[in-house]
């Protein structure tokens, strides 16, 4: 490999990209201008709302006691605002008094207030659609009329929802708030001051000592504020008249106890006090937090998505495709290259938008805090995160980078190529949005999921909250896990580079009729891997119906029965049926496909074998990552239905065929036989292998049941190369399950002496050490010797010993 090449090709296609005006437009004009300008112009916007004046209409005004006064000539009393006059004037109080009413008011005018002077200055005409004072007032005593009609008929808060007429009138009250011109209601009842002077003179006569007799207390009706929580106006209104009240009543409770002569302690006499321990940078960080690690995940993954679109699936539009593989450089050379230039946009990308996003953050902040709050201010994180950020990004960048060249050399035009991105950026999303949940955070399981990891860790490391563990520490296994991820990538890639086929096809008209027949018109012996994917994602997709739908009630007479029957229908419609019914409709060899060929003595002895010696390993080692909170333990649900399945008197042979030789069948016959068969048809068996496991491992949803058998999937795919033979794999899943049945319904009545078994701390039956030691010795020596064997056949074929197809093994 020549690096030389490589910076040829990287140097050549940065000066292509940079040479196109869309590129550089999405790259540094988008984010550089688009954010502050959007920023800004959202903040200027919700000032310009929240400034603006909202009406809010007061009936019967002068019901309102005097000391202390809600209500002055110009509205509400400004000490009813922390910042006073300002915040009085954005609202417009039209306050209806039975003595002067609105007499006062210029029909063609907006003033003030109702009640002012005849000489209070005016807010100007009244401009076209508003309506007058008098019109607002009207339409206010129509609306509280209707409302004390609705109240009136239906006292309670549980209205009937099939009383038609109760409907109408709810809907009849919502159209005429809408139309009245006005945003909150207030009505004082009739009477509202005599009873307020009457309870403060009694509450005087009490502390006094003058009354004796113990009289009920006096009863004060309540101010009714009407508002439309659907419209934000009123909703805005709402808050700032609630605001005053609140302080007017706090007053008012104060100017009572004054006059009683009692200690105006006893008006907050829990005397709380709420303490704020974080500093202003702490609650800085905590916004930056959930802000920087959804932007780094998003914009490094659309920095890198254009850009290989127009490097893969656009050379091939171009016709520039031909004209670079026939260069000197070898094709490793020229994926290298392109996979360095997608990685430098897509870090530029990430690294502008992070920085403009900041920057106009802090604007926004700023001019909230001037306009809208108080205090709001953010600083930039220190050094340390954003050196931690630009670190994690690289690797992001390299993954993102490297899965999009391959889907843009994948896709046959840049129109289809483009339609690859909304799958992807709807599953990184989603990953995106599930580390910003407050109740996840970094453990080690989440520490080697790609996309996931770096969200979290950045998220984490941006908080650093005091008392939290130091997250540095994770940062070996998300870098690792994340640049192996990429060089998976990065080989698929090359991959399709070195398939003619791939780079050369061009973009079909889609025809099911034609395709079906085609389908069905050509098949091979074995399937391909498109099949075999899509074998797994539907039994995947069958899975989760089966969570929704298929489900026991554990409060039945006998639950372990109604799950046994559930376990064995899902195996059997859900796993086996979609690969069998695959493997006769899209191949011509059921033998070859499932491995259905009669095993050596050898092989199925190694298949019973590794089972027994792997079961103990993968019992312990699941104990050993439960109680080291590398997995959660299991969910409640999950611990009772296993219990139901160890308790009654059931007999041996219906366990065994409900969790051994049923699920040994169904699922060997799935991920051994159809999907592995798929896999490995291009001759990479190790992928193959590694990539059946995996999905065999998804399929079992539970984290801790999914790593198990992932591994155990490694072990059992081997094993059915190895054998060519679909029986030893059989064997090997039924021992397995067998064994964990036993050990679950009989682990009291196993003996320890420290050699085979033994007792955890917490009473549970363990594997003792040197039992341990012995089987993993054993295993190690069998899949060593699998191995050896299985390289020996691949190196012959590739020599031309022997056939490099066999429809007995099913080995492309």
């Amino acid at each position: 490999m020549s690096w030389k090449n490589i910076k040829l090709i990287f140097m050549r296609e940065v000066r292509d990209q940079l040479r196109d005006r869309r590129t550089l437009f999405m790259i540094t004009i988008l984010p550089l201008f688009l954010y502050p300008m959007l920023g800004l112009g959202v903040v200027q916007m919700m000032l310009t709302f929240s400034e603006q004046q909202r009406v809010v209409v007061i009936l019967n005004a002068d019901e309102l006691p005097n000391s202390p006064a809600f209500l002055n000539d110009d509205g509400i009393h400004p000490d009813w605002y922390e910042n006073g006059k300002k915040d009085t004037a954005r609202l417009r109080i039209l306050a209806e008094r039975t003595t002067d009413a609105v007499s006062t008011a210029a029909p063609d005018t907006l003033t003030s207030t109702a009640d002012g002077p005849p000489d209070a200055p005016v807010a100007g005409p009244r401009r076209r659609g508003e309506k007058s004072d008098a019109e607002l007032l009207a339409a206010a005593h129509s609306l509280y009329d209707q409302i004390q009609t609705l109240e009136s008929k239906y006292p309670t808060k549980d209205k009937p929802e099939d009383d038609q007429e109760s409907v109408d009138l709810q809907n009849l009250i919502s159209a005429r708030f809408g139309e009245s011109g006005f945003q909150v209601l207030v009505v004082v009842p009739k009477g509202y001051r005599d009873a307020m002077k009457a309870l403060q003179d009694q509450v005087k006569a009490r502390s006094a000592g003058t009354e004796s007799d113990p009289l009920p207390v006096q009863r004060v009706p309540a101010i009714a504020i009407v508002r439309n929580s659907a419209d934000d106006k009123s909703n805005f209104a709402f808050a700032r008249i609630q605001k005053a009240f609140s302080n007017w009543e706090d007053a008012l409770r104060r100017y009572c106890f004054e006059n009683a002569s009692l200690p105006i302690a006893l008006e907050h006499p829990a005397q709380l006090t709420y303490v704020e321990v974080a500093r202003e940078e702490q609650v800085s960080a905590s916004v930056w937090s959930k802000m920087f690690p959804a932007l780094l995940v998003i914009m490094a993954l659309t920095g890198a998505f254009y850009p290989a679109i127009d490097l893969g699936a656009g050379e091939k539009e171009r016709g520039t495709m031909e004209t670079l593989l026939i260069s000197p450089a070898r094709r490793v050379e020229l994926v290298l290259g392109k996979f360095l230039t997608i990685m430098l946009f897509s870090i530029s990308t990430a690294m502008l938008n992070l920085m403009s996003m900041g920057l106009t953050g802090q604007q926004m902040a700023s001019g909230i805090g001037r306009g809208v709050a108080d205090n709001v201010s953010l600083d930039f994180p220190g050094l340390a995160p954003l050196l931690w950020m630009v670190i994690l990004l690289l690797p992001l960048s390299a993954l993102f980078s490297s899965l999009c060249l391959a889907l843009a050399t994948f896709a046959r035009s840049t129109k289809e190529g483009q339609y690859y991105l909304t799958p992807l950026l709807m599953v990184v999303m989603g990953l995106t949005m599930f580390c910003l949940s407050p109740a996840v955070e970094m453990t080690p399981l989440y520490s080697v999921i790609p996309v996931v990891n770096i969200a979290l860790l950045l998220k984490g490391l941006l908080l650093n909250a005091p008392g939290s563990p130091d997250l540095a520490v994770y940062a070996i296994p998300v870098l690792i896990s994340s640049i192996g991820y990429s060089m998976l990538a990065l080989w698929w890639a090359i991959e399709l580079y070195n398939s003619e086929d791939v780079l050369f096809r061009e973009a079909e008209k889609f025809d099911l009729r034609l395709w079906f027949r085609q389908m069905l018109r050509t098949k091979d012996a074995v399937p391909a891997f498109p099949e075999a994917v899509f074998c797994f994602i539907m039994i995947l997709m069958l899975q989760f119906v089966a969570m929704k739908y298929m489900t026991t009630d554990l409060n039945a007479p006998d639950p372990g029965s109604a799950m046994m029957r559930l376990i064995v229908v899902q195996q059997l419609a859900m796993i086996a049926c979609p690969a069998v019914f695959m493997g006769m409709l899209l191949t011509t060899s059921l033998r070859a496909t499932f491995r259905l060929r009669m095993p050596s003595l050898t092989a199925m002895a190694i298949g019973v074998g590794l089972a027994v010696t792997a079961h103990p390993l993968s019992m312990e080692l699941s104990r050993f990552l439960v109680e080291h909170q590398v997995f959660p333990e299991l969910p409640e649900s999950a611990r009772r239905v296993m219990g139901l399945m160890r308790t009654g008197e059931r007999p041996t042979w219906l366990l065994l065929l409900v969790f051994a030789i049923t699920p040994a069948i169904c699922e060997e016959l799935a991920f051994r036989g159809f999907i592995l068969s798929g896999l490995a048809r291009g001759g990479r068996l190790a992928i193959a292998v590694g990539i059946s496991s995996v999905m065999f491992g998804i399929i079992h949803m539970i984290p801790q049941q999914a790593f198990n058998a992932a591994l155990l999937g490694l072990v059992l795919g081997l094993l059915a190369i190895y054998s060519r033979s679909l029986f030893p794999a059989m064997a090997f899943h039924f021992c397995n399950n067998a064994l964990a049945t036993f050990y679950s319904s009989e682990a009291g009545t196993f003996k320890t002496d420290g050699v085979f078994f033994t007792r955890h701390a917490d009473g549970q039956l363990g594997y003792a050490a040197p039992l341990l030691i012995l089987c993993g010795f054993i295993g190690i020596l069998m899949i060593v010797h699998m191995i050896k064997v299985v390289a020996k056949e691949q190196d012959q074929k590739r020599r031309g010993l022997i056939p490099a197809f066999r429809e007995s093994d099913s080995l492309a």
